[in-house]
This record gives structure tokens, sequence and C-alpha cells, in this order.
């Protein structure tokens, strides 16, 4: 028997560290956002043929932590799963492998697709 792990969501953000002096607005068509002493303030809308859905939401962060971004809807947003970068991804993964199969292999062509 071998070992499988649900392949998780690899959809790359861009993404910002936050300190106290970060600054930021962002608008699009759903979302308006500013960023200012660590307090995130979003105002997000979006209308449906038979509902409409508003929410303001402030978010108070903590310095250095992540905001990713998507450009297209949510704008900045605070991710709720741990992140990391590609390489930390690689390295967890080849860690699991060792771990659970006691070997240290390359993705071979068939994982690949």
């Amino acid at each position: 028997m071998n070992y499988y792990v649900l392949r998780p969501d690899l959809t790359p953000y861009e993404g910002i560290i936050v300190d106290k002096d970060t600054k930021l607005e962002f608008e699009n068509e759903y979302t308006k956002e500013t960023l200012e002493n660590l307090e995130l303030k979003v105002y997000q809308k979006e209308e449906f043929e038979k509902y409409k859905i508003e929410s303001t939401m402030t978010l108070k962060l903590e310095e250095g932590e992540v905001l990713l971004f998507e450009k297209e809807k949510r704008g900045y947003f605070l991710p709720a799963q741990s992140i990391g970068t590609i390489e930390t991804a690689i390295k967890d993964y080849r860690g699991l492998a060792v771990a659970l199969d006691g070997v240290d292999y390359e993705i071979t062509k068939k994982e690949k697709e």
C-alpha cells in the first residue's frame, strides 16, 4: 500500500507582508479596501438577479502577517489556511515522502500529469 495526499490548491497569489507603516487602497467592482495602522477595512458588494450581498469587515492585523492579493474579486485577503512559498511546499512534500516511504525521490512523469 502507498501513501497519498490530497492535492492542495496550487494557485499562486501575489502577497505582501504587513508592518505598522503599510498603507494601501484597492478598489474594483466588488471590493473597496483600505489598510492603515494595521487595520484592513473591507467593503464588498455583489449583485445577483434576485438579491444583493453587501458586507463590511475590519481586520486587525499583526506585523508580519501576509495578505494575499486577488485583483479580479477579493482584493487583499488574509488566508484562512497556512501558506508558504513554493520552495517550502516542495521541502514539506519531500519530507513527507521520506517520513512515509523512507525514500527521497523526484516526481515521476506519471505524477506530473
